[in-house]
């Protein structure tokens, strides 16, 4: 290929390979998935970018992250979710749907929320990047309730740094199967699914592709209802363990949630959970009427 000139934009874009910002974020986006808000935080863009190289495989490009300071420095909860496409596989999204309400366009921006990063909501119509915050603040809270902190380091022996994904697993079950009991003022968790299914296959056109993979998971294999039954659960849970094993070349145990959640008590696990969902829930409401109080404010930091 004959040398690009500086400046040379049209020659830029004739070259094969993209610039290294951009294909950084290409791969990030085709081929991993951020398992957990704490990673996608802790690991800033210029951090993982450092660490990229344009012609690396995956698993390659992985496999040297985890053997840098950059991975070593951050907690044992961080982690990649490999990711085929077409087959996504992900968690705790009834509890975002839920707590983001019923506004069309606050749903859309939350269902997007991992997709769009930084100030990439500013593309979006207010509402929408309204839910799009309101998905952050989702995380931003579940990751740092003490109650959760709480499970993650019960279940941290037996899942390891898989722990922070097997309570995300574990509370959307927990919803689901108690999901009269939680959410009392919303219809069964089947008209419940149905009607949330409807609304975004209306936007599906506005959304992402990576976002747009996600809701085809979900219509496809009814992920909102499954999540209410352990065997539903186990087989997301096998599915994970086999590409993680697969992609990244190490070891998964997710299979092992239900026994983990046995051996350290499953209904103090629950019973706490629904003190968990009851501040959540409470929280939620005042967030999303209220964007800019205070205990929100630390996340709009990031879009900047």
């Amino acid at each position: 290929m004959l040398p690009v000139k500086h400046g040379d934009l049209e020659g830029d874009l004739r070259t094969k390979k993209p610039p290294m910002r951009e294909a950084f974020l290409n791969e990030r986006e085709t081929r991993f998935e951020l398992a957990t808000p704490t990673l996608a935080r802790l690991c800033s863009t210029t951090e993982l970018f450092s660490l990229f190289h344009s012609d690396a495989s995956a698993v390659r490009w992985t496999a040297n992250l985890r053997k840098t300071s950059a991975w070593a420095k951050h907690s044992p909860e961080n982690f990649f979710q490999p990711t085929l496409m077409g087959e996504i596989y992900t968690m705790n999204y009834l509890a975002h749907l839920v707590l983001g309400g019923t506004d069309s366009d606050v749903r859309l921006g939350n269902f997007i929320g991992d997709s769009v990063k930084g100030n990439q909501l500013n593309r979006y119509p207010d509402e929408v990047a309204r839910g799009i915050r309101f998905h952050r603040w989702v995380d931003h809270f579940a990751d740092g309730h003490p109650i959760a902190r709480k499970a993650r380091a019960a279940l941290r022996p037996r899942l390891d740094r898989l722990a922070p994904v097997g309570v995300d697993m574990l509370y959307d079950h927990f919803l689901a199967k108690n999901f009269n009991r939680c959410c009392p003022d919303l219809p069964s968790l089947d008209q419940y699914a149905q009607q949330v299914m409807l609304d975004l296959d209306g936007r599906k056109t506005e959304m992402p592709a990576r976002s747009q993979r996600f809701f085809e998971g979900m219509r496809r294999y009814n992920w909102l209802v499954g999540y209410s039954t352990q065997s539903g659960m186990e087989e997301v849970c096998r599915a994970m363990d086999q590409r993680i094993a697969m992609r990244l070349g190490v070891s998964s145990n997710l299979t092992s949630v239900f026994d983990a959640a046995q051996g350290v008590g499953w209904s103090e696990l629950e019973d706490q959970f629904f003190v968990f969902w009851e501040e959540f829930r409470r929280k939620a409401v005042l967030t999303l009427e209220n964007p800019r109080e205070p205990f929100t404010m630390e996340l709009f930091a990031a879009e900047k």
